[in-house]
Formats: structure tokens, C-alpha cells, sequence
């Protein structure tokens, strides 16, 4: 009684505009849950033991619930956080005080359809089914319970209720509606914000002081018959956002109403994802199953905001308690370009069209590409009065380039149509940029490129990355103009790119060095001492220096094929060694370099995202041992931290995420997809020519590969490769509309040494023309592709080498075995290796004959051979690294 009274009284202060016209209806009587349905899902699935402060989340277009392990959550519906910290606790008649839910939580579920939390104790299990529906502003939590006595559940929460940052409305309060069985987030004034959170079952919710939203958390009681309970699921809803008070009232009925609906849509929705882009099968499940979980986080990407329209966000993260910044779940332009390579070779064509679109839709008047947009943009003078808006320069040439990629894959002559004045814009922009005529942009000028913080990027003038994104899309420009017709731009792109790679090449190159520099520098302001790692090397154009330092970066160029063959070579064997390379990846600065930090943002950290373009690297100058490992490292954190993601970068000293890294960063995810799909199994589309290029580069250890659905336009091709020794096939397989055949430029990797004997095109001598690289050896023919066509390539001899068993685990220091060089010299094959001084390791070769004349190393058999290789002990090694290099010579 005295509850009812302090609540009427508590109601009677508040002004009349926040009194909910519905307040003191009656209850319907006896609370109904969700009729129990099944909750299977689509197949992918991740299981484990809970890990409290691990993250664990659910996304939808317009909701994310973000939280960890434990099961603590917050809720967001895009622009707002609803609530933080929503949790469950559970009461029985033994104990006195409730069980913290954190506690019993004993293992996790996620799946691409929602994450579930399992709780259990002696007296009870309760199985916590979170999910967002796929395109509306709130969330559902499913509890299925089984207990053999009385059981409470009690939900928790803080009610973090404001815009995303650096947005904030202000008045905002929670307050408890029995009626309803919710609680009601509101704000004062005219209430253009609101939400529920809620469910048939709840009862007994916190009391707060009118207009409050309190430091302290709110709560419920979940009450309930446990006879009940074995037929109902016991749910909670979560709805609200940008609204008013009846709107939010009607989305949180709906979502209670259609609960089992939303559900099966998210797993209608998941078995597209498997069923309809590119699915891979190997000998290796582990990466089959990344490669599975990165389609589901790149479609994660795409989010609909209520008054920016759906683009494509950078990842996700929990904010926390008082922050209002859920990872990089904003709108960043150069994320979502360089997600959309990966995105166009899966075949997600209409996210990457969606996310170009977005980002052209806010282009400055003068063409520049927006770096990244708030949520709360659109309730903010965002594009004017923030420096965060506009401060790459990297974006605007990764967007063209993004735009050319989606044309190749896509065919899309419409659209580029379409977008083409601010394609030319955006051209146009970029082009201003370069002060001295080099071609080159000007970070000055420009923006930000590789480098947001830290001495490394004092005194720049033109960083290799920003360089290398510039030159890689003004070659897409020439062929993006040619087909629209706009014969200036293709005859100013053109010009420009020749310029601009001439300049890369020549401007970077440190022959003494053997490599190339990190970036052109601005000369010294008088007075001042050069910045650290600057260098003792001077161009003969400007006057300007370079930073030589040792850095992943120039590989950006070289994943685009922009480099000289020889020089990119004898830099990524730089790059393999244990300066840079980790047993998880590549670090951005090499050890010995005075800045080196490995918890440096962007000084010695190891991005996957960089690690995917070194890899990619690898795979361009036939370098795939070097690129299978770093694709091995990437897939392997799929599953390593937060359980079906990427994480956005590690320490470079070791195998653990940063404590301030975003758990689930896309373009962590999207470096993955794209070489593996470009580099090691080959495939590029050339959709307005009707073509596309297969050269797969498999690992010395697989027998076979298979890929289906890789999207050449409105075509849809297959391709099986199975090799035995001296035999290679190609199988091709397409399906898509009836007309012109695919031109498929076939280029499979044999290997080093290996003889071309003999090419047929089912059954047919074809003519081949024969490539030998340094490192391996390509069969290339042309196959017009109908329906179906099978490739044989008959070869003799040649060796491969195979990687050592991947044994590193989180926490590990790097310790591994790096081949930084395979290639022949006359009749013997050469290994360059590096280890640490006083280790053993083991090296595989995979040829006909056994290794012989072995220098530097024991030989085991038959079939594919060992090399036992040992490190002295006592051997110099590399400065800081504890590593020697040791060279490996046999014959076959």
C-alpha cells in the first residue's frame, strides 16, 4: 500500500506533458509469454565456455546490443543508447541474496541469428536467447527456463539514455510503469526521445525521483509459474530511439507481438548470406568457417540511421558507463571503401553500393570523400564545425577506387552513370592536392594517411600509402572515364597516373637500402632537428627527405601490383623477417626503429588490417608461402578472442589484443576476404568485359580447393581445384544468364622449378604460354567459359615449401620459424630462413623427389619431405629480436 502511494505521489510532481495518456488502465490479467518455438538457427555457430569482459553482441540495421560474456549488455537504437549494463540475477528460497547472473554463466552460443548466454545452477538452467531483429529499432531476449524450485529473475540496468557522442539531448529519466510492466525512458520537453524496456512478466521496478536518470541501476522482477516456463519463453524487450513516447510504445509491442517472426527472419536471412555469396571448402575447416563468419560481420557493417539514411559502419564495441561511442560504429568513408573490396569479391554488391552511395551523398561541395560521420550527425552542425569530418586524405582515392572495384565486379554501368559527376569530383579534389607536381598527393594538403599519431608521421609531405591509394585509383579512373564516355578525365587521369607511378617508383626506391622509404618529408622548419628515422637519404626533386624507416606500408602499393617486380621482392623479404612479422601478423614499425612501441597505436601495434594488405602483397609478386601464413594468422583470430570476430588490432610483443582495441573492427574482418579471395585462390572480376581472371596459389599442403558463387556480374562461377603429382585440374562451372560466354584467364601456380608439359581444355591440347617467377611457375591459358570447362595441366618436378603446424596461442610471444626467401639458384633450391637463436624446427617440402645435396639442414620422408633445421645458440641475432638467419640449400 505504501509503494501504490509513493508512486501516485511521485507521479502527481511530474508536469503534465510527461503523464503517458495511458497510465492507470488495468493490467490484462495473468502475463502471457512467447509460445516456446524453436530456436534453431541457419547452422554457424560458435560454442565455449562464458568468459566474463570478453565481448559478445547481436546486430541488427537499427540495433546493436553490445556486451560481453558475462551477459551484461547495453542496447543501442541508432542514434540513442538506450540502457547499459542490462543484466540478470537470480533468486531461490535457499539463498538469501540473489545470484549474480555473472557468476553461474557457464557457456556461450553465438551464431549469426543472435548469442546466447547459458546460466545454470543446481536448482536451474536458464538459457538467455539475445537477438535484434533484422531492420527494427530495438531488441528481444528469450529466457528458456528450467528449474526444480521457485525462481526470480531480476533484471538490471543503468539507463545510459542519450544521442550517440558527441550528441547529447539532455533532460533524459527512467521511470517505472506498473500498468506496463516496463520501464519508460523519456526526456523532458516536448519528448523527442524514448524507450521501453520491459516484458509481460516484470513487476516490482525501481522507484527514482521524477525527471532522474540515476547514477544507481534500475530493476525489475521477472515472476512467474515454473509450470509456465515450460511451455512459454520468458521474454524482454528493448525499443525505442529518436521517437516519441507512442511510437516507441508501438515498436516495443510489435517486437513482443512477432518475436518468433523476427527470428526465423534473421535465419532466412543468415542461410542467404550462406547460401547466396562466395562459399569456400578446403582441407582447412578452421578457415572455411572464418571465411563463413566474415560474410555475416561485413553484412553487420551496413547500419540505417534515422536521419543519415543506411551506410556502412567500421565495427563495433561496447561504450561503456558515460561514453557514448559503441567502437567505430560511425560512418568512416575509408573503412567502408576498403571493406568493399572484400565485400565486392564475396558478392555482397549491394552493401558496397549502398555504403558508395552513402559516402557521395555527403561529398563536400569541392568533391572530398567525408572520413567519418557521427550517429549523431544529423542532430549536430557535424560537416561544419568538427575537425573529425574531413581529416583523412587517404579517403576520397580509396573511394574511387572502391567505386571501380564494385564496377568490375558488378557490371553496374547504370550506377557508375549515375555517380559519375562526383566521381570526377572527388578526382578533381584529389588532384589539387599535389603541391609540386609530382602526381603524388600531399598529406598537407590532403590529410591523414597511414599515420593519425605518434612522431612517425612529423614533417610529412607524401606518406607511401596515401601514394600508392592515389596511383591504384587513377588506373581505375582511366577505365571508369573511357566507358562513360568522358574523354577529358580519361585523358587527365591518364596523363596523371603515368606521372604519379613514375613518381612512386622513383621518389621511394633507397637503392642503398634495398627498400622502400616510409614517405616524403617536408624540410625541417629552421631551428628544429629532424624527426626521428628521417634518414640520411635526400631526393634530387624539391630538396625533400625521407623517412627510411622499415615499415608494412609500401606494401598497400604492392597489393595493387604497383611496384617494380624485383625491388617489391627484395622488400618483402625485408618484411618477413622478425622486425615486422609476428607468429600473428605484421607489425606497422620494425623493432629496431627508435619510435618502436608494440602498444602504439600506429607505431609497432599488428593490425590485421595492414597484415591483409602485406599478404596480399605476397601473393601478387608469387610470394604465397609468406601470404598463406599471414592469412592463416588473420582467420585464426576469428576464433581466438571474441568468438566469431576480429579485433581491430594486437600488441606487437604479444598474441593479445590491445585493451583499448574495438573487438569486432570490419576492416580487420573485410583483410581476411580479400586475399584470400585475390590473392590465394585468385579470383578477380572483369564483369564489363566479360571476364575474369583464376589464378590460385595453393598451399604447398592442400591437395584440393573449391569455391562457388564468386560473382563475375549477373553470372555466378564455380571453380574445383585437385592436383596430384605432376597433375593439376581446373574445373569451371558457371550459371548465369544465357548469352556471351566468360573469357576466364587461367593462371595456376605450379611449382618452383616445375616443366609444363602438357595443357588440355576438356580433353583438347590447348596452346600455353609458360611464366616463371622467381618463386614459382604459372600455366596460362584462355578459356572461353559456356557452362562448364575442365583444365588439365599435366608438369614434372618443382618443389613447394610447407609452413610448420600453427601452434601460437593468446599470450605468446613470437617464437615461430619465418621463411623469408624460397627461389632457385641454378640447379639447387634455396631456403633463407630465420629462427630464434637455440630452436629447432621442422620445414616441409612437397615434391616427387626427395631433397638431396642438403645443405644447412636434415632431411626426413617420403611423399612430403621434413628439413630439421637448427639455430645455434650462440649465433648473432637481429637487434632486439633474438633471431638468426640461416640458409637452406638441396637439389631434387
Amino acid at each position: 500500500m505504501r509503494t501504490r502511494i509513493r508512486r501516485l505521489l511521485l507521479a502527481s510532481l511530474l508536469p503534465t506533458l510527461l503523464i503517458d495518456p495511458l497510465a492507470g488502465q488495468q493490467p490484462a490479467a495473468g502475463p502471457a509469454g512467447v509460445p516456446r518455438f524453436s530456436l534453431e538457427g541457419s547452422g554457424l555457430q560458435l560454442e565455449g565456455p562464458a568468459r566474463p569482459g570478453v565481448f559478445l553482441a547481436d546486430i541488427g540495421r537499427r540495433a546493436a546490443v553490445l556486451g560481453d560474456e558475462g551477459g551484461a549488455f547495453e542496447v543501442w537504437a541508432w542514434p540513442v543508447k538506450l540502457v547499459r549494463d542490462l543484466r540478470l540475477d537470480f533468486r531461490i528460497p535457499e539463498y538469501d541474496e540473489p545470484i549474480a547472473g555473472a557468476s553461474v554463466a557457464q557457456r556461450v552460443v553465438v551464431r549469426p541469428e543472435g548469442a546466447t548466454v547459458v546460466y545454470s545452477n543446481a536448482a536451474f538452467t536458464v538459457r538467455e536467447h539475445i537477438f535484434v531483429p533484422l531492420d527494427e529499432p530495438g531488441a528481444i531476449v528469450l529466457l528458456e527456463v528450467e528449474t526444480v524450485r521457485p525462481l526470480d529473475i531480476l533484471v538490471r540496468m543503468h539507463a545510459d539514455f542519450d544521442l550517440a557522442w558527441p550528441g547529447s539531448f539532455g533532460g533524459g529519466y527512467i521511470t517505472w510503469q506498473e500498468e506496463r510492466h516496463a520501464f519508460l525512458l523519456g526526456q523532458g520537453g516536448i519528448g523527442k526521445y524514448s524507450g521501453y524496456v520491459g516484458s509481460p512478466f516484470a513487476t516490482g521496478g525501481t522507484e527514482h525521483p521524477a525527471h532522474d536518470a540515476p547514477m544507481v541501476p534500475s530493476q525489475f522482477t521477472l515472476r512467474f509459474d515454473p509450470k509456465q516456463a515450460t511451455s512459454q519463453l520468458i521474454p524482454i524487450v528493448i525499443a525505442g530511439g529518436a521517437v516519441r513516447r507512442d511510437s516507441s510504445w508501438a515498436m516495443y509491442q510489435r517486437l513482443l507481438a512477432r518475436a518468433p517472426e523476427f527470428w526465423r527472419e534473421r535465419v532466412a536471412h543468415a542461410a542467404l548470406l550462406r547460401d547466396s555469396l562466395l562459399t569456400l571448402r578446403t582441407p582447412d575447416p578452421a578457415l572455411n568457417a572464418a571465411l563463413e563468419w566474415s560474410k555475416v560481420n561485413l553484412d553487420q557493417a551496413l547500419a540505417c540511421n534515422p536521419d543519415l539514411g543506411c551506410g556502412l559502419v567500421a565495427g563495433f564495441g561496447r561504450a561503456g558507463a558515460g561514453n557514448f561511442r559503441p567502437g567505430f560504429a560511425w560512418f568512416f568513408g575509408g573503412d567502408a571503401a576498403i571493406n568493399s573490396l572484400a565485400m565486392s569479391s564475396l558478392g555482397q554488391l549491394g552493401l558496397v553500393r549502398d555504403g558508395m552511395a552513402f559516402s557521395a551523398k555527403y561529398q563536400r561541395e569541392d568533391g572530398k570523400i567525408a572520413h567519418e560521420i557521427s550517429q549523431a550527425a544529423g542532430r549536430l552542425p557535424w560537416f561544419t564545425d568538427y575537425p573529425y569530418t574531413w581529416f583523412h586524405g587517404d579517403t576520397t582515392p580509396f573511394w574511387i577506387l572502391a567505386c571501380y572495384e564494385y564496377w568490375l565486379a558488378s557490371g553496374d554501368d547504370a550506377w557508375v552513370r549515375a555517380t559519375w559527376p562526383r566521381i570526377a569530383r572527388a578526382f578533381r579534389w584529389s588532384a589539387t592536392t599535389d603541391g609540386d607536381g609530382d602526381g603524388l598527393m600531399d598529406n598537407p594538403k590532403a590529410g591523414a594517411g597511414a599515420i593519425e599519431v605518434g612522431g612517425l608521421g612529423d614533417d610529412l609531405h607524401t606518406d607511401i600509402y596515401l601514394a600508392g591509394v592515389w596511383v591504384a585509383a587513377l588506373n581505375g579512373l582511366r577505365d571508369m572515364a573511357s566507358a562513360t564516355g568522358d574523354t577529358v578525365v580519361a585523358r587527365d587521369a591518364g596523363a596523371l597516373f603515368q606521372r604519379a607511378s613514375g613518381s612512386l617508383e622513383r621518389r621511394f626506391w633507397m637503392p642503398a637500402a634495398g627498400r622502400y622509404a616510409f614517405a616524403l618529408l617536408e624540410p625541417p622548419a629552421p631551428g628544429t632537428k629532424p624527426a626521428p628515422g628521417a634518414g640520411a637519404y635526400a631526393t634530387t626533386e624539391g630538396g625533400l627527405r625521407l623517412n627510411d624507416a622499415l615499415t608494412i606500408w609500401p606494401t598497400t602499393a604492392m597489393s595493387f601490383g604497383l611496384l617494380q617486380p624485383d625491388r617489391a621482392d627484395r622488400m618483402l623479404l625485408e618484411i618477413s623477417g622478425s622486425q615486422l612479422t609476428t607468429d600473428w601478423g605484421t607489425r606497422t614499425l620494425a623493432r629496431d626503429h627508435p619510435l618502436y612501441d608494440p602498444l602504439h597505436y600506429n607505431n609497432g601495434t599488428v593490425w590485421p588490417f595492414v597484415t591483409g594488405f602485406v599478404a596480399l602483397a605476397h601473393y601478387r609478386y608469387h610470394r604465397s608461402w609468406a601470404g598463406w601464413e599471414l592469412v592463416r594468422d588473420i582467420a585464426r583470430t576469428t576464433f581466438d578472442f571474441s568468438r566469431g570476430h576480429n579485433p581491430e588490432l594486437m600488441s606487437g610483443q604479444f598474441y593479445r589484443p590491445l585493451d583499448t582495441a574495438v573487438p569486432d573492427q570490419y576492416f580487420a574482418t573485410s583483410m581476411l576476404v580479400t586475399p584470400l579471395v585475390r590473392g590465394l585462390l585468385g579470383l578477380e572480376a572483369d564483369a564489363p568485359r566479360h571476364a575474369l581472371t583464376v589464378a590460385p596459389h595453393l598451399p604447398a599442403e592442400w591437395d584440393s580447393a573449391a569455391v562457388t558463387g564468386f560473382r563475375v556480374g549477373e553470372d555466378r562461377v564455380g571453380v574445383r581445384v585437385v592436383r596430384r603429382p605432376g597433375v593439376y585440374t581446373l574445373t569451371l562451372g558457371r550459371i548465369g544468364p544465357t548469352g556471351a560466354s566468360l573469357l576466364v584467364h587461367a593462371s595456376p601456380a605450379l611449382p618452383l622449378g616445375a616443366t609444363v608439359r602438357r595443357v588440355t581444355l576438356d580433353g583438347r591440347e590447348l596452346p600455353v604460354r609458360v611464366e616463371n617467377t622467381p618463386h614459382d611457375v604459372h600455366a596460362l591459358v584462355d578459356v572461353p567459359l559456356t557452362a562448364a570447362a575442365q583444365v588439365t595441366i599435366e608438369y614434372a618436378g618443382g618443389a613447394e615449401v610447407m609452413l610448420p603446424r600453427d601452434t601460437v596461442r593468446p599470450g605468446d610471444a613470437a617464437t615461430g620459424l619465418r621463411v623469408l626467401d624460397f627461389r632457385r639458384d641454378g640447379a639447387e633450391y634455396v631456403l633463407e630462413l630465420e629462427g630464434l637463436a637455440g630452436h629447432n624446427y621442422e620445414l616441409g617440402v612437397r615434391s616427387e623427389a626427395p631433397p638431396r645435396d642438403v645443405s644447412g639442414a636434415q632431411t626426413g620422408g617420403p611423399g612430403t619431405y621434413t628439413l630439421g633445421v637448427s639455430f645455434p645458440a650462440g649465433a648473432t641475432a637481429a637487434a632486439g629480436t633474438g633471431f638468426v638467419r640461416r640458409v637452406v640449400r638441396f637439389r631434387l
